[in-house]
């Protein structure tokens, strides 16, 4: 981005200025507002001083932009459609009293503004570093650098002392707008242009720059008209109150563009800036500084010391009174239910439950993370006994995260392996190739080895079926990114990977499981809790029955504070869905600093469930719910695989959600190769949260960023 003179300019502009408004307030001054002196008996409206200063401050610039281009570049197909950016301002300004609570303010100004244009990004073909090719994402940007001198004009409203309300309009001539226009490859991150520039890695191309064309407004070259409005406040800075500093806030809504266009596709084209603005302005009143009397001052200031001291003693009478007849209230002040839209709010809701047949398919996540320099299994990991092996079952994850189910990998690629005779199992150590792990390739081999001693160990795998490898880095090692530190980096390839040539081995694991959906998904509780000496602890059961039996779907603890609305989203887990019909009991007790304890009015939300059994007598559609966990991995075989039998499967009542904690870029790579168009997507606010809810994990381990960056898929179909 190109730098102007702002400085420069600024100093050229304002100096003169500055001594203009100087004589302005001289003038004023003597012109017969005779200062009276201490003792005047009418004391004069200071509402009513002239007063003059400077500000400098800092602006937020959103451009409101649609155009192709500034010249006739060809082959650009997307418009740019948004931008923002910083810039900064400064200026000086002089205020006229009209009538007490309304004055003309004048101000000049000079306005420099950077912000970047953005276009909608655009999908070509790419090569790659190895040679290959590919489908990259890339984005046309323009940064702009625009700086302007002018006026601003303002009524300035004060209806109490010191707050000024601005309301008015800004004139300025721009002397300075340069452009610089490049094209970026967003995705993937291994493509480059093959007429790319070598200066950028041969991820930018069609690099521009220069002048933005004139633009004339009410036959003005290159004037900008803006319409404001502000707020202020100020604060005193000596005794007198002849000096201040007042924070302001301004916004600016751009009236006329900033360049002119010559294509004739750009033939309606717009671009123009609006401004979010935060000033320091010091002001000096003349008038005040003059009639200041110090033992005047003084004595006022003593006054109103003893008025607030009085004020202070009967606040605290008055509290000391109530704390010693306050007792502890605990209430709730309102239960409402959140439906699937994430907006609408139900009032006392019932929920609604009802059961669904699927299938749950979780893509195993083919690796064993090690901490720093060890080879020890981490505790984590699940673990069984030679006796406890016999019992395992791949169903009881029915119910379970995908990433439960994960801690249990050697377990699943033990049976699996016990039930494939003649599948071999590669076990490859690595590192992560720095520190103490450098070139380390006894502490990989050591990894492969813990890994494989607990298959043969506990599975009585033989160990001619485990064939033991070892490297430094991973072959697909994690790098560090903007998402990715590098101590995180190195965590992830502190691993060691599983692979075979039977493919059932390290198949996705797939269940045949019953599903719930929950309506409305979401509930709040208004919580009111109220005790006289200060709240210790406060804590909030759901409870459901389940025939005879009592069984807690949710629980929450609290200190010394407590949120006034709580909010419970029923479906993110399975587990705690509740099963029976009838009522949902919600219990909430606090407990005071005194150990005085209270409970609230239990109060129950209506529970509907409807089975299988109930839309079978009814003979009501039916529907399965398919989920899918995949996608850990850039560029996996089995994932494109997985895709690919699921786009077969669809027909047109098919329904679809995906989403990802950590990675939207997949989400959309998925859509596409999904071919889901957006009368397919169920995508709601609700849905959306749900389902993060449900994915997100620790990002603290390795594991847990792998399943972020995972995708998970909804699939709704027709059922029998």
């Amino acid at each position: 981005m190109y730098q102007a003179p702002f400085l420069r300019t600024a100093h050229r502009v304002l100096m003169p200025l500055c001594a203009l408004f100087l004589t302005v307030s001289s003038v004023y001054t003597a012109s017969g507002r005779e200062m009276p002196d201490s003792t005047t008996t009418a004391q004069p409206d200071e509402r009513m001083d002239f007063r003059f200063g400077a500000y400098v401050g800092g602006a937020y610039t959103r451009a409101r932009v649609n155009f192709f281009e500034l010249f006739d570049l060809s082959g650009n197909k997307t418009p740019f459609t948004e931008g923002d950016g910083l810039g900064g301002t400064a200026g000086l300004m002089a205020e006229f009293p009209l009538l007490p609570w309304l004055h003309l303010d004048a101000r000049a100004n000079v306005i420099q503004q950077f912000h970047q244009l953005r276009a909608t990004p655009e999908f070509v073909p790419v090569g790659t570093m190895s040679g290959a090719s590919d489908i990259g994402k890339f984005q046309r940007t323009m940064d702009a650098n625009i700086a302007s001198a002018g006026l601003q004009l303002f009524l300035t409203l004060s209806p109490i002392q010191n707050l000024n309300i601005f309301l008015g309009a800004r004139a300025n001539l721009i002397f300075w707008k340069q452009y610089y226009q490049v094209e970026r490859l967003l995705e993937p991150s291994y493509g480059r242009f093959e007429d790319g520039l070598e200066s950028g890695l041969f991820r930018t191309r069609n690099e521009r720059f220069g002048e933005i064309p004139i633009v004339r407004a009410l036959g003005v070259a290159n004037l900008n008209l803006a319409l404001m409005a502000g707020i202020g406040y100020e604060l005193p800075m000596n005794a007198a109150q002849s000096l201040t500093i007042a924070p302001e806030v301004f916004v600016a809504r751009g009236l006329t563009d900033v360049a002119i266009w010559y294509t004739e596709k750009d033939r309606n084209a717009t671009w123009q800036i609006d401004n979010l603005q935060a000033n320091i302005a010091l002001r000096w009143y003349p008038a005040r500084a003059a009639r200041f009397n110090a033992e005047t001052y003084q004595l006022k200031k003593l006054q109103t010391l003893e008025k607030e001291i009085a004020q202070e003693r009967r606040k605290i009478q008055a509290e000391l009174r109530e704390l010693r007849v306050s007792g502890i209230s605990v209430k709730f002040a309102d239960v409402k239910g959140i439906l699937a839209d994430g907006k609408t709010e139900i009032l006392n809701p019932i929920v609604r439950v009802e059961e669904f047949s699927g299938e749950k398919s979780v893509q195993l996540l083919p690796y064993i993370f090690f901490n720093e320099n060890s080879s020890v299994l981490p505790g984590r990991y699940k673990r069984l006994t030679a006796n406890e092996r016999l019992n395992f079952r791949v169903e009881s994850f029915e119910r379970q995260k995908p990433i439960d189910m994960y801690y249990s990998l050697l377990n699943i690629v033990g049976k699996r392996m016990e039930l494939n005779p003649a599948a071999v199992l590669f076990v490859t150590g690595c590192n992560s190739n720095t520190a103490a792990e450098q070139g380390n390739q006894r502490l990989s081999e050591q990894r492969a080895q813990a890994v494989s001693d607990y298959l043969q160990d506990v599975w009585k795998i033989p160990a001619k079926r485990i064939v033991i490898q070892k490297r430094d880095l991973p072959e697909k090692p994690s790098q560090a990114s903007s998402n990715l530190t590098s101590e995180e980096a190195l965590a992830e390839n502190r691993r060691v990977e599983l692979s075979s040539t039977t493919p059932e081995i390290l198949a996705p694991v797939s269940l045949s499981v019953t599903q719930f959906t929950v309506n409305p998904p979401t509930v709040v509780f208004g919580l009111n809790i109220a005790t006289g000496p200060g709240l210790k602890q406060w804590s909030l059961d759901i409870i459901s029955f389940e025939g005879r039996e009592e069984r807690t779907l949710h629980s929450a603890i609290g200190a010394n504070t407590y949120p006034e609305r709580y909010v419970w989203n029923i479906d993110a887990d399975q587990r705690n869905i509740p099963l029976s019909p009838g009522s949902m009991d919600i219990r909430l007790a606090a407990t005071d600093v005194d150990n005085r304890e209270a409970d609230a009015p239990i109060v129950s939300i209506p529970v509907e469930v409807r089975r299988f059994a109930d839309k079978k007598r009814d003979k009501t559609p039916d529907k399965r719910i398919n989920t899918y966990t995949l996608g850990y991995i850039d560029n996996d075989a089995q994932t494109e695989q997985i895709l690919q039998t699921l786009k077969s499967r669809f027909t047109q009542q098919t329904v679809v959600a995906l989403e990802s904690v950590s990675n939207t870029a997949r989400v959309l790579a998925f859509t596409q190769k999904l071919g889901v168009n957006n009368a397919r997507l169920q995508y709601s606010k609700e849905t959306q949260e749900r389902l993060i809810s449900i994915m997100k994990n620790d990002a603290t381990l390795p594991e847990g960023r792998f399943f972020n960056r995972a995708v998970r898929l909804e699939v709704q179909e027709a059922g029998n």
